[in-house]
C-alpha cells in the first residue's frame, strides 16, 4: 500500500512538472534560456530518494520530456536524467548532512551535469549540440536557475518521497 501512495505521489510531482514545463516555464526564459524543470525533479528526487528513486523519477521525466520535444532521438533525455539522479542519489547517501545552500549547490551542479550528457548524447546520435554557440550559456544559466527553485522542488520531492508510517517528529526543520 505505502508503494503505491509513493509512485501517486512521485506521478503528481512529475505530471504537474511537466504542465509548468511545457505551458509556463517557455514564457518566462532567463538569457533566452527555459528552465528545465523536468531535469530539477530528476536530481531532486536523487537527492530526497536516493539513487533508485533518482534513476526510476530521472527515466520517466526524461521519457515524458522526449515524447513532448517530438524532435532528435527518443531517450536521450531519459538517458542523461536516469544517470543525473541515480549519481546524484548515490552521491547523497556518502553526505551525512546537507544544508540549504549545500543542496542548492549540488542540484545546479547536477543540472549543469544533466545537461552536458544530454548535449554529449546529441552529438553521438548526429544532433551537433556540442557546437551549438549558446551551448555554455545554457548550461550555466539552466544550473543556475535550477539551484535557486531547488528549494520548492526539494520540498515537493519530500512531499512525495515521505512515508506515512514514519514517525512525526515535533520541531524538525525541514530545509
Amino acid at each position: 500500500m505505502i508503494e503505491v501512495v509513493l509512485v501517486v505521489r512521485w506521478s503528481v510531482l512529475v505530471i504537474t512538472a511537466l504542465v509548468v514545463q511545457v505551458g509556463v516555464a517557455p514564457e518566462f526564459p532567463v538569457l533566452g534560456v527555459v528552465v528545465n524543470l523536468m531535469l530539477l525533479v530528476a536530481v531532486g528526487a536523487g537527492v530526497v530518494g536516493g539513487p533508485e528513486r533518482g534513476a526510476v523519477v530521472g527515466f520517466f521525466c526524461g521519457f515524458l520530456l522526449d515524447l513532448l520535444r517530438g524532435s532528435g532521438a527518443l531517450g536521450l533525455s531519459a538517458l542523461a536524467y536516469t544517470l543525473v539522479g541515480a549519481a546524484i542519489g548515490a552521491t547523497m547517501t556518502q553526505v551525512l548532512q546537507v544544508r540549504r545552500w549545500s543542496s542548492m549547490a549540488i542540484v545546479a551542479a547536477g543540472s549543469a551535469t544533466g545537461t552536458m550528457m544530454f548535449a554529449v548524447e546529441g552529438q553521438l546520435f548526429g544532433e551537433r549540440t556540442l557546437t551549438n554557440p549558446r551551448l555554455w550559456t545554457i548550461v550555466t544559466v539552466g544550473a543556475l536557475l535550477n539551484g535557486v527553485l531547488s528549494p520548492i522542488v526539494l520540498r515537493a520531492a519530500r512531499w512525495a518521497e515521505r512515508r506515512d508510517d514514519e514517525p512525526k517528529v515535533l520541531g524538525a526543520i525541514d530545509v
